[in-house]
């Protein structure tokens, strides 16, 4: 999960959205924890219960193997109920110092056998949502050394019948494998979901500035090792400050809906579409200049034809005004070569609108 505004160091600002999912991932695998090792301890009392092994023993058995599990629990509710609420961070250090905590609250609730000490990855697992490399290697070193930790723990504290007993360590086993691979979906799932909220533009659903700029970078450098052509078009609706002052942003909303329904259409293996920014949409192109000046042309007619109707049942038609540019060797970056398409654009506006440029 990627941060925004990072700093030199070990300081990441957070945006909201990776904020939430950071918040979402957390609490989400915190409550599977909370379940599945409870749900553990019943199984290996059940087991216990079985062998025959007597009240007091299982009775000093089940106190002290509760702790962690009620612990865990209390922090979960404490975390769900109050984290958001004061607006805590959950920076890169924040995130590993809760998901240790959390495996010290598991290892803690096992001194039966060896089986959960492999639990002690999980922090590494984390790490897939952290940006940082030193703070993954660290975290490495912080496993290994509770892994051994729960090693020698558990040869001191447990009995060697606990110890070898193939049920206890296999249902160890299991839960570490479950909880893992349930944390990983989620991990998964939200970053995934953040990928789209930090990638579309939430109106359009085309993609947006940042991820074009992305785009763009990426095809100037494959551009740059082979002779497969490259262009671009901005296109800008004309006179849109007059349809929002005229009839609302509502309606002006729907423009731009219209038009970005059309980039969608024209969409293909060898364009990529995105909202650029206000009523300004882009798409770079695997094309030559004569191809992409068609595909501007045919933009251009769509959107002129179209009719958009407002509340009042009025219909009214927009144009909209596009420059294109066709990469060369002249063009060291991503931004640079846009602006080429940019003051094309500029020249359609003074040329009269609801025209294409080169």
């Amino acid at each position: 999960m990627g941060t925004k505004g990072k700093k030199k160091g070990i300081v990441t600002l957070l945006n909201k959205e990776e904020q939430d999912v950071r918040y979402d991932i957390i609490k989400h695998s915190l409550w599977i924890i909370v379940k599945c090792l409870f749900a553990l301890d019943a199984v290996r009392y059940l087991i216990l219960f079985l062998h025959g092994y007597g009240s007091m023993k299982m009775i000093t058995a089940l106190t002290e193997a509760m702790a962690g599990p009620v612990l865990l629990l209390i922090s979960a509710l404490l975390f769900e109920r109050y984290f958001l609420r004061l607006n805590l961070p959950l920076d890169d250090w924040s995130v590993l110092l809760i998901i240790n905590g959390v495996t010290l609250f598991v290892l803690m609730g096992d001194r039966w056998t060896r089986s959960l000490a492999f639990f002690s990855v999980l922090p590494v697992i984390f790490c897939m949502i952290l940006k940082d490399i030193k703070l993954v290697y660290l975290q490495i070193a912080v496993s290994a050394c509770m892994v051994l930790a729960d090693f020698a723990y558990v040869d001191m504290t447990a009995d060697d019948l606990w110890k070898n007993s193939m049920l206890l360590n296999l249902t160890g086993n299991l839960f570490t494998v479950i909880v893992i691979s349930r944390v990983v979906v989620q991990i998964r799932k939200y970053t995934h979901m953040l990928n789209i909220r930090t990638t579309l533009d939430s109106l359009t659903r085309l993609h947006n500035h940042e991820a074009f700029y992305r785009e763009l970078d990426r095809k100037l450098a494959e551009h740059k090792k082979s002779t497969q052509p490259l262009s671009v078009l901005i296109a800008d609706i004309d006179n849109f400050k007059k349809v929002n002052d005229t009839y609302g942003h509502s309606y002006g909303d729907k423009v731009l809906k219209v038009l970005a329904g059309i980039f969608l259409e024209e969409e293909s293996e060898r364009c990529f579409v995105a909202r650029y920014g206000g009523e300004e949409f882009a798409m770079i192109m695997d094309m030559n200049q004569q191809d992409a000046i068609t595909k501007a042309q045919t933009i251009r007619r769509r959107f002129e034809q179209q009719q958009i109707p407002t509340d009042s049942g009025q219909v009214n038609s927009f144009t909209v005004s596009i420059g294109v540019a066709v990469c060369g060797p002249e063009f060291s970056s991503g931004r640079q070569f846009f602006e080429k398409a940019d003051e094309a654009m500029y020249r359609a506006k003074k040329g009269g609108k609801n025209r294409v440029c080169l």
